[in-house]
């Protein structure tokens, strides 16, 4: 799974698309949608 660690100061957000996009180019698109939502929503039966 993926995190932004918001609000934390440290963590990606408000830059959250920016830094996916540069850390997930090379990601399968299924993949990536597996890591960044499906992952946490199966995890918490969302």
């Amino acid at each position: 799974m993926w995190a932004s660690d918001y609000p934390h100061a440290d963590s990606t957000w408000p830059e959250s698309r920016q830094a996916i996009e540069e850390n997930f180019r090379a990601v399968a698109p299924g993949t990536r949608r597996r890591i960044l939502c499906d992952n946490a929503r199966d995890l918490y039966k969302l």
